[in-house]
């Protein structure tokens, strides 16, 4: 058995990598940096397959820009993550895997949303949301070369509708990044300036939040499996203000925080985990909010 991880120096793919040398130590694994094969090189990547010719593929590879970043620049996020989605699986499909994750996005499903918690059956019904729409298309165009995979060559997989991730190691990226490395990077800079925390949004905003640790607990309870469409969440809403307390209270800002009216994007997102709960029994431990508690503090300890 040979796994390939791509992305794996990523938050979520250091949280996989961690994963798989705890639970499956004696199988070998793939995850070459960026420097060494770029994911949009297809002649390096043809090659890299047919060499190797991995048995398992985690693809948790992409190009994300967070919810300012996707609205500001929709056409770069569909054009840089079709790109290296196409070139993975053209050699995929000339050398096919056994199983195959695909880390996907809750961005893909259809707005106005048909289920609250969303559910799965209801993912491709209407087009994405705007404020996300470039990075959502891309992600369910990937979900054809599985479907050609699985009819062609039988190979088993798992398309992980992801929810909000945070986790040690995620990017900061100014007016770009993922919700919570965001909010712990403005309190940091609050906290030296002696200001409020500014949080975007009107503070009616929630989402299900996931651990990376959590996440990758989930992905390797469905290995091997083949699962199809499936929401890889907690089930769990937590609304961004009460993130927002928590980081105030931490850092023990004066000011405290401030809702800010740019950029909510999607009021309310919570997801369906019942299919998940048949696939990976490990959900039914996941406590999204506590597992915040310790981030921030860990946040802290390292700032």
């Amino acid at each position: 058995m040979k796994v390939w991880v791509t992305g794996g120096s990523g938050s979520l793919g250091r949280s996989v990598l961690g994963a798989i040398n705890n639970t499956f130590p004696q199988i070998e694994v793939l995850s070459p940096s960026h420097s060494v094969l770029a994911l949009d090189d297809q002649k390096a990547v043809d090659s890299f397959v047919a060499f190797h010719k991995p048995t398992h593929v985690i693809h948790l590879a992409a190009q994300v820009f967070g919810i300012a970043g996707h609205m500001a620049h929709p056409a770069d996020s569909l054009l840089m993550n079709t790109k290296i989605d196409h070139t993975i699986f053209s050699a995929l499909l000339s050398t096919p895997p056994e199983w195959v994750y695909y880390a996907s996005t809750v961005a893909a499903y259809g707005f106005p949303y048909i289920s609250m918690p969303l559910d799965e059956k209801d993912w491709l019904t209407g087009l994405p949301h705007d404020s996300e729409y470039g990075y959502a298309m891309a992600k369910r165009h990937a979900f054809s070369y599985l479907e050609l995979l699985k009819h062609q060559h039988s190979t088993n997989f798992v398309y992980g509708l992801t929810t909000n991730l945070f986790g040690t190691g995620d990017r900061f990226l100014e007016g770009r990044g993922h919700v919570v490395v965001s909010l712990l990077e403005k309190a940091r800079r609050a906290k030296s300036r002696n200001e409020f925390l500014e949080v975007w949004g009107s503070g009616d905003a929630s989402r299900d939040f996931l651990s990376t640790d959590d996440a990758a607990t989930l992905i390797l309870d469905m290995f091997g499996k083949h699962v199809g469409v499936v929401n890889v969440a907690s089930g769990q809403e937590i609304r961004i203000a009460e993130i927002a307390e928590e980081i105030v209270n931490q850092f023990n800002l004066s000011k405290g925080y401030k809702f800010v009216g740019v950029n909510e994007g999607i009021t309310k997102r919570v997801c369906s985990v019942e299919t998940l709960k048949l696939e990976a029994p490990s959900v039914a431990k996941i406590k999204s909010f506590e597992k915040l508690q310790v981030e921030i503090r860990n946040f802290l300890e390292r700032a």
